[in-house]
């Protein structure tokens, strides 16, 4: 039985809506010996490439031009060869070197993407080498001694060197171009840090910018945004080689991780190469632990962060290699990392944005053979909308993206590297950089000699903390044994490593014994529970520490600015991990966390449920509690924002908070106001399209509520939208309240 007859005959799982799209080619536009220097064009064709999509020779146009250049063209039609060829054509013309530093987003990506470049640049004796941690010390030498004409490397190498490394800084200082593909992975707080890795770099160097990407819905502004510079966009197909069936699928009697392992287990019968995309460690943990539970685990492997690179490197040899039919992956093999024939992607969750779904489909079918994409919806709301509106699902454009420039903590670790790059002159600086500027003087981490600022010891002490992956503010996850398994971002470690809690890794579950906060250390030990998990309880005091903007939005009052968080987790609920069923909840030690980020306040309509004032005030804490959990939700289809990246508390006055869920901010509660209209038609919808009696896991739920999902009310959250979509009430901008909220 085949694979598709297999999936469609299965009583347990309801196939929503399938869409097939056949193989695509783009139109071609002019032989290579046309555009291209004869050498260049030659080493093309020796490749099989005799002719170059319009795209492409646009492309090459606009850099010959001198313009800063983003290419914005569909999964493996040849992003790379537009952006090779003038490099190429450069590194012939020059003696000097090194022409191009081209910066992928992760380390493995470069050094699979170098061998792609090395077949046309070894054909004219253009030299291309990559530079990261791995590069030996005869590497090193061999690339400050004699340069390279193209540097392959990546942004955390960059950071580093910058730092450290004084004939490095000599080598950028040179560089004519600065490549930056894949440049959608850019926003957010990794968006944050890339920004300032940028501004450093210019302080040696003013090369020309080319950023390539499959997916973005604003490569103007974003562009913009991140490189702080006019650009030029250059937009060709979004086509594909092979034909793609896309099913949306939704199980009947099993979860949304059961049900990945089914369809994973369809493939090992089927002789295909599976991979299954989770947006969490921790669902990629459980699918795997399905899987084992079904006696698959040596037929599968779990790759996500959090395992070392050799763990990861040791996945993607054996996936490629067909030792492993199945990989469970979140967003690490996501880009475009080559392990071998796919066949099939299972999308366990709903991707945070349509530009990653995209991205994530670009992984099958890559030979040019059909390929098919299951998407599994499970009783969450946005999966709900998109069973009640499944042509809304494929009929989506890719989403605009966004940075917080002013991110206080990437701001702060990126000014003392700058000032360890080399001294900061006075007056260097402006605006919101040279205010933390000022501020890191004051508290010691700098110190002014002339017109210039140095770091100082305590600075670099601080330094050491600075990883472009997100937050410095990071726990140690220690097992009984010494042992460092791993690591997680505070807040979110707080509600994962808490006491108590039941913590999953490479397929095993432990139980956190204690967690220290001040000294960012979790330790754990094994425990035999593969059907049991937990669910942090907790409470939250923001407050606002200043506004920066205030306004209206479709009618609704807020103010946006820097929030001041305390969480405070008091207990847990325990499930069962096959259904997610509460099985008791507890009480711990209260353990607290602050920190500083950026959010809105709405002051909602303040609407009357009931003339009892105390029934009155439960309906109402109902009412903004769901209109809270269904904003945040939809949030998710109307700026694609991740199911972590926000957070959020209400009020029953109708006062509610939304929050960047990152220390500093990651830029998406600023998204969510631009986009408020769609964010509440989204809302809206979800609430309206859902069968329950008055709230459950499909419409106002949510599986990181600080309560469990008590106090929630469907049909009052349908008052509290309608009212904000009428317009009828006249709103002003109060206080946050004194009381406690409900998260």
């Amino acid at each position: 039985m085949s694979f598709l007859s297999a999936l469609l005959g299965d009583p347990g799982r309801e196939v929503v809506y399938v869409k097939t799209e056949s193989a695509e080619t783009p139109e071609t536009c002019c032989p290579v010996e046309s555009v291209l220097r004869p050498e260049v064009a030659e080493a093309f064709k020796k490749r099989g490439i005799k002719t170059l999509y319009q795209f492409q020779y646009d492309a090459v146009q606009s850099i010959r031009s001198g313009k800063d250049t983003v290419i914005i063209a569909g999964t493996g039609l040849g992003k790379t060869e537009a952006f090779v060829a003038p490099i190429l054509e450069e590194a012939l013309d020059t003696f000097r070197t090194p022409v191009a530093l081209v910066v992928y987003p992760t380390k493995a990506l470069a050094r699979d993407q170098l061998s792609r470049i090395r077949t046309l640049a070894d054909q004219l004796g253009v030299r291309a080498m990559v530079y990261d941690g791995d590069t030996s010390q005869r590497e090193r030498r061999l690339i400050y001694e004699m340069p390279p004409h193209i540097i392959v490397t990546n942004p955390d190498m960059v950071s580093q060197a910058l730092m450290h490394v004084h004939k490095f800084r000599q080598l950028v200082s040179r560089i004519r171009y600065l490549v930056l593909d894949d440049f959608h992975v850019y926003n957010g707080v990794l968006g944050s840090h890339m920004y300032y890795l940028m501004r450093r770099l210019s302080r040696f160097s003013r090369p020309q910018f080319i950023a390539t990407s499959a997916t973005l819905g604003n490569p103007l502004e974003f562009a913009s945004q991140l490189l702080d510079r006019e650009v030029n966009v250059v937009e060709g197909p979004r086509g594909r080689r092979g034909e793609l069936v896309q099913i949306l699928v939704r199980p009947r009697f099993r979860s949304k991780w059961l049900e990945a392992a089914h369809l994973a287990k369809l493939c090992i019968e089927g002789d295909m190469k599976c991979l299954i995309f989770a947006d969490s460690h921790r669902y990629s943990e459980m699918i795997y632990r399905a899987l084992k539970l079904n006696g698959l685990a040596d037929r599968a492997a779990v790759h996500r962060a959090g395992l070392s690179a050799e763990d990861r490197g040791r996945v993607e040899d054996a996936f490629r290699e067909g030792t492993i039919d199945v990989v469970i992956a979140t967003p690490t093999l996501e880009l475009g990392i080559d392990i071998g024939d796919i066949d099939a992607v299972v999308l366990a969750t709903v991707p945070p944005t349509y530009n990653r779904y995209l991205q994530r489909v670009g992984r099958v079918g890559r030979r040019g053979q059909t390929g098919y994409v299951v998407q599994i919806l499970g009783n969450d709301p946005i999966s709900n909308y998109y069973k009640n509106y499944p042509q809304e699902f494929f009929s989506r454009s890719p989403e605009p993206l966004g940075l917080e420039r002013e991110n206080d903590d990437v701001a702060s670790l990126h000014i003392l590297a700058m000032a360890a790059d080399s001294p900061i002159k006075e007056g260097e600086l402006s605006g919101y950089m040279s205010s933390v500027l000022r501020r890191l003087h004051e508290e010691g981490y700098l110190t002014k000699t002339g017109k210039f600022y140095r770091v100082t010891g305590r600075g670099r002490r601080m330094l050491e903390d600075l990883s472009l992956r997100g937050s410095p503010q990071v726990v140690k996850i220690k097992a009984s044994d010494g042992r460092v398994l791993g690591q997680r971002e505070l807040p979110l470690a707080l509600y994962e490593l808490h006491p108590e809690a039941i913590y999953m890794h490479g397929g095993a579950t432990y139980l956190v014994k204690s967690l220290d906060i001040s000294r960012r250390i979790a330790s754990v030990e094994p425990i035999e529970a593969n059907d049991l998990m937990t669910q942090a309880l907790e409470e939250m005091e923001p407050h606002m520490e200043e506004v920066l903007e205030e306004g209206k939005v479709y009618g609704v009052p807020y103010q946006y600015g820097r929030l001041r968080i305390k969480i405070t987790v008091y207990g847990y609920a325990l499930k069962r991990f096959t259904t997610e069923e509460t099985l008791a909840e507890y009480t711990i030690e209260p353990i607290s966390y602050e920190f500083n980020t950026k959010g809105a306040v709405l002051f909602m309509p303040s609407l009357r449920f009931s003339p009892n004032d105390v029934i009155d005030w439960e309906e109402r804490a109902k009412a903004y509690h769901a209109t809270e959990h269904v904003v945040i939700s939809a949030a998710e289809i109307s700026v694609g924002a991740a199911k972590t990246d926000l957070g959020g508390i209400s009020y029953p006055d109708g006062v509610i908070v939304i929050y960047d869920s990152h220390v500093g901010g990651n830029g998406t509660s600023r998204l969510l106001l631009r986009n408020f209209r769609r964010t509440l038609e989204v809302a809206y919808r979800i609430v309206r399209g859902c069968d329950c009696i008055d709230g459950c896991p499909k419409c106002v739920y949510s599986p990181y509520c600080g309560n469990n999902n008590k106090m929630l009310s469907r049909r009052n959250s349908i008052k509290v939208i309608e009212a904000v979509l009428a317009g009828k009430q006249e709103l002003h901008i109060g206080e946050l309240p004194k009381e406690k909220g409900i998260v």
